[in-house]
């Protein structure tokens, strides 16, 4: 057994029981979204109308605003949120200066949110002289998706006269959300061009090759900038990420038809349940850079999921009641294959191994 948590723990039960003890241990409750002026030794908290949900449903990120008065030291902070039977717990901080404090909370659920409406609860204490003082606040809250954007380090001339290049980006939003017409624009001196793409939002991080064509000049390998702008759409409303970097662009691939070393080290950390931790070591190319080269990982002869540049992790669910066999495919710019890095997960039995 792994010794790291797995993100499918109990986050429900924890939330539900971090939020009933904290809800009769209160003092000081607070009404959802209205905050009164704290007097001496009262602590007030107001939870964020919205909160974003990270592209693989695992987080939502929330704010919460806090206010307790100067003298009084930071004890705790809880946040749960939750929907029928599916829930979350995170924490956030304070310092107590009398006036308002916006608090992060990272709030893990194993079970993946959802877009749309929460119940947020939270709860915050402080403590003087041996005397300690909670509140607590209720509200709903709307999980809305947030865009991830990733431009790789390196780029590559898609041929000889400088008249495009292809750039890899990674891109991830939550289920749930509609892709919109992005883009990708390089600029390298007097050259500069731009591409466009779609993402798919499934909860995976996916890398693009974007194709690029210079409307002015031509590009040449060497130092670039390169800005990435990606668009999804939730709910009749548009939600973005950004991107923007200096890259490297290398000579063309063009004609390369040698595959890139096979994964190395492939292990894989199992859960009896069939959650399967899978990390390898970095595949090497002849034309594409080790920070460009994406991977696919099978799962009993099908596609599981697919692993952008710069990532050499994965987890997946192994099929009960089987042995399963678990491939790692190192794929180059020029879309080479190489051999497969293999390992199995037995699940034949009452518990996998």
């Amino acid at each position: 057994m792994p010794s790291h948590l797995s993100p499918r723990s109990n986050r429900v039960a924890a939330a539900a029981i971090v939020a009933s003890a904290l809800l009769l241990g209160s003092t000081a409750a607070v009404a959802a979204g209205r905050p009164s002026k704290p007097a001496s030794g009262v602590v007030t908290i107001q939870i964020a109308a919205t909160g974003s949900l990270e592209p693989s449903r695992q987080y939502a990120n929330v704010d919460v605003t806090v206010t307790c008065p100067v003298g009084w030291t930071w004890h705790h902070g809880y946040l749960s949120i939750v929907h029928g039977s599916l829930g979350g717990s995170g924490t956030f901080s304070a310092a107590c200066t009398g006036t308002p404090q916006v608090a992060h909370s990272r709030v893990v659920n194993g079970n993946g949110f959802q877009l749309g409406d929460w119940t947020g609860t939270a709860a915050a204490g402080i403590t003087r002289n041996g005397q300690q003082v909670t509140a607590t606040t209720t509200r709903t809250v709307q999980l809305q998706p947030s865009v991830a954007a990733r431009i790789a380090d390196q780029g590559q001339l898609t041929g000889t006269s400088g008249g495009g290049v292809a750039l890899a980006v990674a891109v991830g939003c939550p289920s749930g959300g509609v892709g919109q017409v992005s883009s990708v624009s390089v600029n390298q001196g007097t050259a500069s061009g731009q591409g466009a793409f779609t993402p798919t939002c499934d909860g995976q991080t996916r890398s693009v090759v974007v194709p690029i064509t210079a409307s002015q000049g031509a590009f040449h390998t060497g130092g670039a900038s390169a800005q990435a702008s990606v668009h999804v759409s939730w709910n009749g409303s548009t939600f973005s990420g950004a991107d923007a970097r200096a890259i490297s662009i290398l000579e063309s691939s063009t004609g390369d038809t040698t595959p890139p070393t096979a994964p190395s080290n492939l292990s894989a950390n199992v859960f009896s349940d069939g959650e399967t931790w899978l990390s390898w070591g970095t595949s090497s190319d002849n034309a594409t850079p080790a920070g460009r080269i994406t991977y696919e990982v099978d799962l009993n002869g099908g596609l599981d999921q697919p692993v952008g540049p710069g990532s050499t992790q994965a987890i997946l669910y192994a099929e009960l009641g089987r042995v399963n066999t678990i491939e790692v495919v190192a794929v180059d710019g020029a879309g080479n294959r190489s051999a497969p890095a293999t390992v199995t997960v037995d699940c034949s039995g009452s518990f996998c191994h």
